[in-house]
Parts: C-alpha cells; structure tokens; sequence
C-alpha cells in the first residue's frame, strides 16, 4: 500500500466548539487544557495511529507543540508536530515554491509547512477547516494532493470530523473504524 502522509488540523477538525461540554485531555506545564471533540475523534485517531501506510502530521498553528496532548487522551504514540517550521525551512519552500503558487509567508505558513514535509511522497492528504489560495492552487497542480475542508458546504455549525464527512475521510485514508 502507497505512504500516505496526513496533514490534521486541530481546531475546527478534531477540536469543536460545536459538540457539547468540552472534556478534559490532560495537563502541560500545570494548564488543564481541555477540547470538544466529535465522537468520530477517538476512533478515528485509534485508526490512524494502526493504519502502517500512513504517517500522520499536526499542523495546528492554535495547538503547535501541544498537538499531541490529543494523542495521549486518545491513548497513542506522539505524532510528528508539522507547524511551524522554522525560519530556513520557510525560506527554503518559498524559493522553491513562492512564485508559482503565489506564496505569502504568513497568510501561507501552513501550506509552506505541509510543502516542507511532503516531499516527493506518493500520495498528500490534508484535513482543515477551510484553506488557503495557496493550498487549493498546490492541490490542482499536484495529482498527489487531496484537501479534505472539514466546513459542511451548506451549514458552516457542522464543523470537524462529523457524520456527514467520515466516510469520505476514512475512504480516502484507506482506514477503517472500530467503534
């Protein structure tokens, strides 16, 4: 089976406000930090976590290095924190990249981070709330690129891993639940 790296974003996909009371996940440096998850969160971190062909990234510029406090409430191994970058990298990717897709260094961190990590890996799948110009130019450029926009189309309050978007999600990634 083809590598497939994983780009998820944190708020807005696994962390929403929508859900009811927000549950605890654990503490760093003595802050309770505390999240709403969808109940499609748990398992499908569970899934990604078995899935071999996949290796996973955090690329949430509200959590960055505490990305992976949902990795040990889930109950699994950290999870390479994708974003940021630092300021070499960056550069890098703008030289490379920054003219033909119209990169902004900060409008565009995310997509300079995910070009960064992505290499020349077979297939690139992202999960978010939303993107940017930048990442939907990438993504018709490049037939390795899938954006996965976690915003329902018609009702903007259904928002994250939910029931409408599952099934595309664990189709894409190739994973299945156990729930």
């Amino acid at each position: 089976m083809e590598t497939v790296f994983l780009f998820l974003d944190i708020d807005g996909v696994v962390n929403t406000s929508v859900n009811a009371e927000s549950q605890f996940l654990g503490t760093y440096q003595g802050i309770d930090l505390r999240g709403s998850p969808s109940p499609y969160v748990q398992p499908f971190l569970h899934a990604v976590d078995r899935a071999e062909h996949i290796r996973p990234f955090w690329m949430s510029s509200g959590w960055r290095e505490h990305a992976n406090i949902w990795n040990r409430w889930t109950g699994i191994a950290p999870w390479t924190v994708g974003y940021p970058i630092d300021f070499g990298k960056a550069r890098y990717v703008m030289g490379r990249y920054g003219k033909q897709l119209n990169l902004d260094e900060i409008d565009d961190s995310k997509t300079i981070c995910v070009l960064y990590h992505s290499g020349n890996i077979p297939k690139i799948v992202w999960i978010e709330d939303g993107f940017s110009q930048s990442a939907m130019t990438w993504a018709k450029l490049d037939p390795r690129v899938t954006l996965i926009n976690t915003i329902h189309p018609e009702d903007p309050s259904l928002l994250g891993i939910q029931n409408w978007n599952i099934g595309l999600i664990l189709e894409t990634l190739n994973i299945k639940l156990e729930i």
